[in-house]
């Protein structure tokens, strides 16, 4: 280290001398992002046992990673004791997105699988008149089912992939009690927090199976196209809707129909309020086009 480099910790850390544990805490506290923290650390010792005290901590993947390097990350947080909120965000390529999105319900297992995709979206009436005239109803183009079938499968892969880093994280920072993994886009969002992080926890640690056989998703396999979907509360149109729902084969009766008839709405933005407000449209007013098939595979790759 120079002698200007000294000169800069040496003040930045003499700086914070007159403030109480507990006031530097706070600060830390509002600096949760890994990185930043890691390279106050070595300031001094104080910053040190302070900073291992804080309680939220989040970071940025690289975008493709391999997995048993992303596990050494995540057990390296143990040396933060009191731990409790982490966010990973996984950046995604936009220009590999079509207008799609998804979501997961789980626990030690994951339960169900939903994945939208329109093949265009209006915030409002008029601008897909605009668009499009008064034009009626298309038929689907096999050629767009076939490229969304092909997302929906890799959406499948990922959602499997995020499902285990969920589990991973709970079982090995005993201190979490709410984790968030997310694309940096707001495409996808895999959380637990309170109770269910508890259950996952209690769950995971079964000694009868491990958290590779808990990635399995049955063949209760659904799929809907909807040719015009405008959403009342919204006011969004969308255009050539694609929804696909799988579940496990043995979800109980009572979860499968409280799944279908309910999907989180906790959106912050409108557009993804619109997505989740398409979901329930099609489950309420359009089971009629729903149709079921044989199967829908996903072999997992464990290089993100």
């Amino acid at each position: 280290m120079t002698d200007i480099e000294k000169f800069h910790v040496e003040a930045f850390s003499s700086s914070f001398e007159p403030l109480p544990d507990d006031v530097v805490l706070q600060i830390f506290r509002k600096l949760d992002d890994l990185k930043t923290l890691c390279c106050c650390k070595p300031v001094s010792k104080r910053f040190y046992r302070i900073i291992l005290q804080v309680d939220t901590i989040s970071f940025i993947t690289k975008p493709r990673i391999f997995f048993s390097s992303f596990l050494s990350v995540i057990r390296s947080l143990n040396i933060f004791g009191g731990l409790k909120s982490l966010c990973i965000q996984i950046p995604y390529s936009r220009a590999d997105c079509p207008l799609y999105k998804w979501k997961i319900k789980c626990g030690g297992k994951l339960d169900s699988f939903i994945f939208l995709s329109p093949t265009s979206i209006y915030s409002n009436k008029e601008l897909y008149v605009n668009a499009n005239g008064q034009e009626q109803e298309e038929e689907e183009d096999m050629e767009l089912r076939v490229l969304k079938h092909c997302a929906a499968v890799e959406c499948l892969k990922k959602s499997l992939m995020r499902h285990f880093i969920l589990l991973s994280c709970i079982k090995s920072i005993p201190s979490l009690e709410k984790v968030s993994i997310m694309d940096c886009d707001k495409r996808w969002k895999v959380s637990a927090s309170g109770v269910k992080v508890t259950e996952m926890r209690n769950d995971s640690t079964s000694p009868s199976e491990s958290l590779y056989m808990r990635l399995e998703l049955g063949c209760r396999v659904s799929r809907c196209y909807v040719p015009l979907l405008e959403l009342p509360i919204s006011g969004y149109v969308m255009k050539g809707v694609t929804l696909f729902l799988m579940e496990r084969d043995n979800l109980l009766e009572d979860e499968y129909d409280s799944f279908w008839k309910s999907v989180d709405a906790d959106f912050e933005e409108k557009e993804e309020a619109a997505y989740c407000e398409a979901v329930m449209e099609i489950f309420n007013n359009h089971m009629g086009q729903i149709e079921r098939l044989n199967h829908l595979t996903a072999d997992v790759d464990f290089n993100m």
